[in-house]
């Protein structure tokens, strides 16, 4: 990624930036779906600068901040996504500035994905126990497959076996910075939850119609 554009949130004392951020990342998403390939991938990416998630005794801290960058590899790209008409009814509220090169000393990278909450375990047991048993060449029980999963679980988080119980029993779920967004389809509303998180190296790739990816990275300085 080499070339990109920061859009800032204008402080609005009468309108939420909960709210300013679901109306600027619905347009990015439609900017994007327009640019999406026969597989709805896109070659851009996102970060959030001023991404905040912490963990304190007293509670989870975690906020998006008030910038967005949107990445390309090339500045053909982004005048081609043309980021301004898109985002051209929110100009009281957002600031975008013009396309920049990548900073060259930059050697810091992050992973910025939607994160998925799905609670329904005693499901992903049941596929479990499937592939599992595919690939012992025996069948194993759902019992023996929720056993497995705990303790895999457990070993992955370095908790004791009770606990990847409890959890299972009762799962939880990361209260992550989120966008809320409406479904096209149906009208529904729905949260987008960003994971952001720092990574050793860059690995190149393609984005979702949301700017994220689990795989590909992006810049960060």
């Amino acid at each position: 990624m080499r070339f990109y554009q920061e859009i800032t949130l204008i402080k609005t004392p009468e309108i939420s930036p909960y709210f300013i951020w679901g109306k600027l990342y619905m347009q990015l998403h439609l900017a994007l779906v327009e640019q999406q390939n026969t597989d709805k991938k896109v070659s851009f990416g996102v970060s959030f600068p001023e991404y905040k998630y912490t963990e304190k005794e007293s509670g989870m801290f975690c906020s998006l901040g008030k910038k967005l960058r949107v990445f390309a590899n090339t500045e053909a790209e982004l005048h081609q996504l043309n980021l301004a008409k898109w985002l051209e009814r929110l100009t009281d509220y957002v600031h975008i500035k013009s396309i920049q090169p990548v900073p060259g000393n930059v050697n810091r990278y992050l992973l910025v994905k939607r994160y998925r909450a799905d609670t329904n375990l005693e499901r992903l047991t049941r596929r479990f126990m499937q592939r599992e048993s595919k690939r012992m060449s025996k069948e194993i029980s759902f019992k023996e497959a929720r056993a497995m999963q705990n303790q895999r679980f457990a070993n992955t988080n370095n908790l004791a076996l009770q606990q990847a119980e409890q959890h299972y029993a009762q799962p939880t779920v990361k209260g992550l910075p989120f966008i809320k967004l409406k479904s096209f389809s149906t009208e529904e509303e729905y949260s987008l939850l960003i994971e952001q998180a720092s990574v050793e190296h860059p690995c190149a790739g393609s984005f979702s119609t949301y700017g994220l990816s689990s795989k590909s990275t992006v810049p960060h300085w």
